[in-house]
């Protein structure tokens, strides 16, 4: 049998759009605020640190199979990279219908 690896993810729950929520990932507690743009039709994430509440990313948009907060390498931010997809490959694009559900926020290990 080959290697059993755990999948974790970043829960979001579409139905409180807009909201806020804490998360620790690595050694820091970022703040995550999940937003619907109407007009593009997309999800976007603002980061900030929660101790400081230095805001590092506005409008960060969720992309399928796009890693999030790719734009800076920063000591900042999460250690973990996000990067949202299905795990079943049925679907191609985050939409209302499918995000926290098939589509999830899914953390991997930053190669170094």
């Amino acid at each position: 049998m080959g290697k059993s690896y755990t999948v974790e993810y970043i829960p979001v729950d579409v139905d409180k759009v807009p909201y806020s929520f804490q998360i620790k990932l690595g050694d820091r507690t970022f703040v995550f605020t999940i937003k619907y743009n109407e007009q593009a039709g997309i999800f976007t994430v603002d980061l900030k640190i929660a101790a400081t509440q230095e805001i590092l990313c506005y409008g960060d948009p969720v992309l399928f199979g796009r890693q999030m907060f790719n734009t800076v390498e920063d000591e900042r931010y999460p250690q973990p990279v996000i990067i949202p997809y299905c795990l079943h490959g049925n679907v191609d694009r985050v939409t209302k219908e499918n995000l926290g559900k098939t589509v999830q926020l899914y953390l991997h290990e930053r190669k170094g």
